[in-house]
């Protein structure tokens, strides 16, 4: 990343470069700090990270490695900072949690009981008393009445 730097390439593009590198050779995550004259006069530091970084505590201590390096740029010095926790350090109690499969509830599909539908609709034809005819004469009179 520092020769990159030194090469004149933006610093967001070579921090994002290197950090997918290190990820996509096996690392369980990273972070890159970078501090110094970025973007103009003003010192200012950025930090990215991706994936899974013990920060403090024993495992941060066992599964980090981290190194510092200096880089000198027509804007002035930078410094970049890169933490890596490696896989193959990974303590029994640290574990990773797999991928669950979502469980699937059964859907219970309702009986249906013919002889209850056609009782039920043997029910709602006993309590109408009005006739298809007098029911098409009343629609007719309601299209009436809505036309005037």
């Amino acid at each position: 990343m520092a020769s990159h730097l030194e090469r004149g390439t933006a610093f967001r593009r070579a921090t994002m470069w290197t950090m997918q590198q290190i990820m996509d050779s096996g690392a369980m995550g990273v972070q890159i700090t970078i501090s110094g004259k970025l973007r103009g006069d003003r010192s200012a530091f950025e930090k990215h990270t991706l994936g899974i970084l013990p920060r403090a505590g024993h495992h941060a201590t066992v599964i980090v490695e981290e190194d510092i390096a200096h880089v000198e740029t027509p804007m002035g010095l930078i410094g970049i900072r890169i933490r890596i926790a490696k896989k193959e350090k990974l303590i029994p109690e640290f574990e990773m949690k797999k991928d669950k499969k979502k469980k699937s509830i059964p859907v219970q599909k309702p009986e249906i009981n013919v002889k209850e539908i056609t009782d039920i609709a043997q029910v709602t034809d006993s309590k109408s008393s009005i006739t298809e005819e007098e029911q098409v004469a009343k629609d007719a009179t309601l299209i009436e009445e809505a036309d005037a």
